[in-house]
């Protein structure tokens, strides 16, 4: 009979550490305080380079998340109070009130950032 994908994955510590475990659960059961003792410390090292070996993940943004996240937030504002202060004749003053649409949206694209910020 031909072997599944996951039999074929297993490899010799992967086997090793589960016959470990099944002789440590027959250790624990006995009535023998030692021996118990000894079991649940095999199982407690056996998890223990399995739990080692798993990867870190990397924890964080990349270096330009924040600089883009602020500055969407200072340009979009100075876009609206630059609109504001020339009484709506710029920044660009073929888009009349539009202009504010892009200040708010800029600052708003930017705030958006802030919910994947780590």
């Amino acid at each position: 009979m031909a072997k599944s994908a996951d039999d074929a994955k297993d490899t010799p510590a992967k086997k090793a550490s589960a016959t470990g475990k099944a002789k440590a659960s027959r250790l624990s059961r006995s009535g023998d305080p030692s021996k118990r003792a000894k079991a649940d410390a095999a199982v407690d090292e056996a998890e223990a380079k399995q739990r080692h070996k798993a990867k870190a993940q990397r924890v964080g943004n990349p270096p330009w998340f924040v600089p883009v996240m602020l500055s969407l937030m200072i340009i979009g504002g100075l876009w609206v109070v630059t609109f504001y202060i020339t009484k709506q004749q710029y920044p660009v003053p073929s888009w009349g009130m539009w202009n504010l649409g892009v200040g708010f949206g800029l600052v708003l694209a930017g705030f958006a950032m802030t919910t994947r910020w780590k």
